[in-house]
């Protein structure tokens, strides 16, 4: 098994106790964290930042979540990044058609989580490996 350690992970969220939670689920996971704002450039972040992966929260149906995931997506470059999207909504079959790698139903727990994002990060592991 490949041992994926000391990843930067970008959390995007509106909401801080979102933000809180999965920095803490991060960070117990042996990854350092970048915390962003929702609504922040997100995209020149990205570029700039490189991150392993991305955490994503998204709410209500057509606001910046969704539109947050649509530009990273597009781009050729944050394009080949794995996000996670986490919501209240049960959107999963359109989350993973506008990108997302993986979408996790709130409240998400820290076992659910730590193995979404070893998931995302062994498979991007493996697919620079080959």
């Amino acid at each position: 098994m490949v041992q994926i350690a000391n990843k930067r992970i970008m959390i995007v969220g509106r909401d801080s106790h979102f933000s809180y939670l999965l920095q803490r689920f991060v960070r117990t996971s042996a990854h350092r964290v970048i915390p962003v704002n929702l609504g922040d450039d997100v995209l020149s972040l990205v570029r700039n930042e490189k991150p392993g992966a991305i955490v994503l929260e998204v709410d209500m149906p057509e606001t910046i979540g969704w539109h947050t995931l649509r530009t990273l997506k597009s781009d050729p470059e944050a394009g080949r990044i794995p996000v996670i999207v986490c919501s209240w909504l049960d959107e999963s079959t359109r989350g993973l058609a506008e990108g997302a790698d993986v979408y996790l139903r709130m409240p998400i727990l820290y076992k659910e989580f730590g193995a979404a994002l070893a998931a995302i990060l062994t498979k991007e592991e493996n697919d620079q490996n080959h």
